[in-house]
């Protein structure tokens, strides 16, 4: 009996050695697994069927609407699956030019292949489009498509779920990367293409940005493409900060020149797990990031003290700065980039170019009393000062048009503050008129009111919203750096 029990004993014991030496369930490759969904297959892709090695990369991923994006941005732009339009598909995929593609829909064992009847249109020219042409046409079942050029492509899906189109929507669209943001005053500079066998690596190298500079990546130069009449529906064409189309911008911190790489690899996902970038910097900027003014008026020729002129940085752009205030024409200033107590080392009155004053006994000196708008370009050394001109822009005042009349400041009697009655409920936004020495683009030189106090937009982000009623006037007074909303 008690052999039986020892033999009983001993093979628990080994049964549990066996279950402790299991070994470890099979890893499940998840690009292996092809679910439910549209996919981007055919001869052109390289993935043939949906039972080709790869098929899973080649799954759509839910789509961006911009319009929505626009409507429901918060002040950080972040992106939200709210921004995602039910019915709405993207991929960035290579096609290969005068070979078959379509997107088949996988409903468990059940796929349907679908394309269209794709009609090469004109350069687009509608607001804040990329200057291409792109493939468009109305999704059909048992049809394939194809495209020209070989090359990286953007298709874009809707399925017309809300039934607020005129019909299920395909858009495909050649890509290529460049940059937009501070380095090009937000223009478009291409980025060079590599391509390997599994990846596509986009280079810009020598990008000058500010400390703080910002930027994006888009194709085409654009923001956007409008798939339908009405604009209901705009597909990004840039993509930001987490690789997320349409979201908040990629920003530096030191100011020099850098090198930038954008890689593409089709992988299963969003959009963002087909993308990686990085920024790297190869040469530190000797610009200044800080201006500032002295003189009788600013400071009253003493570094240090409260009243010294503060520029604001220009967004985007190394080494420029500006500022408004009020100058009295026989009082004299100067200009430097420190603000250190009876440093005197880096002061200047001006650059090789310097309009709208004059320079006398080693002083600068405005034509007549009022408010000015000091412009100053390090970089391409020159100083402007002009009259100052101010709008209102944004919802609280009709629209984002540029340098409305109707819309600009109006001075006091004394010449000394600005105001403007807001004409619609919605968010304050006001900015500094153009330099004629600077660039465009209204946020360059945005500020705001809060709590009493101006606060410069600088080479930061969108600023927290500021809610006003329709008929609220707002008062400004740069001398002050104070400001009342009533």
């Amino acid at each position: 009996m008690k052999k039986t029990k020892l033999f009983m004993m001993c093979l628990v014991a080994l049964s549990m050695l066996f279950v402790g030496c299991k070994t470890d369930e099979p890893v499940v490759d998840a690009d292996a697994i092809v679910e439910d969904g549209f996919y981007v297959v055919g001869e052109a892709t390289g993935i043939a069927d949906l039972n080709a090695d790869g098929a899973a990369k080649a799954t759509m991923s839910v789509g961006f609407n911009e319009v929505l994006q626009s409507a429901a941005a918060t002040d950080a732009e972040k992106i939200t699956s709210a921004c995602q339009r039910a019915g709405m598909y993207e991929k960035y995929i290579v096609l290969e030019g005068g070979k078959p593609f379509s997107l088949v829909l996988k409903e468990g064992s059940v796929e349907t292949q679908y394309g269209a009847n794709l009609t090469l249109t004109d350069t687009l020219s509608g607001a804040d489009e990329p200057a291409i042409r792109v493939y468009k046409g109305t999704m059909a079942a048992n049809t394939t498509m194809q495209v020209t050029t070989s090359g990286l492509y953007h298709i874009v899906l809707d399925l017309n779920l809300n039934n607020d189109l005129s019909d299920k929507l395909i858009l495909v669209a050649p890509v290529d990367w460049g940059v937009r943001g501070g380095m090009n005053s937000w223009g478009f500079t291409k980025m060079t293409a590599t391509t390997t066998a599994d990846s596509i690596t986009y280079v810009a190298e020598d990008q000058e940005l500010a400390a703080g500079g910002i930027f994006k990546f888009s194709y085409g130069g654009g923001w956007k493409i409008i798939l339908d009449d009405a604009g209901l529906v705009k597909a990004n064409t840039n993509i930001g900060a987490g690789m997320i189309p349409g979201a908040g911008n990629i920003a530096v911190e030191k100011a020099g020149k850098y090198k930038i790489t954008l890689t593409f690899a089709l992988a299963q996902g969003a959009i963002a797990d087909s993308y990686k970038y990085k920024v790297e910097l190869t040469e530190e900027s000797a610009l200044p990031t800080t201006m500032y003014m002295i003189g009788a008026d600013f400071g009253n020729w003493s570094w240090g003290a409260d009243g010294i002129g503060v520029f604001a940085p220009v967004n985007g752009i190394g080494g420029a700065f500006w500022c408004i205030n009020y100058f009295q024409a026989a009082n004299g200033f100067k200009f430097s980039p420190i603000n250190i107590a009876d440093d005197w080392s880096a002061a200047f009155t001006g650059l090789t170019t310097n309009t709208g004053y004059t320079i006398s006994s080693d002083n600068c000196f405005v034509p007549s009393d009022g408010l000015y708008l000091v412009y100053i370009d390090v970089a391409n050394n020159a100083v402007t000062i002009e009259p100052a001109t101010v709008y209102g822009i944004g919802d609280a005042f009709g629209g984002y048009d540029e340098a409305v009349v109707a819309n600009k400041f109006a001075a006091s009697t004394d010449g000394k503050t600005l105001s403007l009655a807001t004409t619609a409920a919605g968010n304050l936004r006001m900015y500094a008129g153009y330099s004629a020495i600077g660039s465009g683009n209204w946020w360059k030189q945005e500020f705001n009111v809060f709590s009493g106090k101006i606060e410069y937009r600088g080479n930061g982000g969108d600023q927290a919203a500021v809610a006003v009623t329709a008929g609220q006037t707002v008062t400004l007074d740069f001398k002050a750096g104070t400001g009342t909303i009533q």
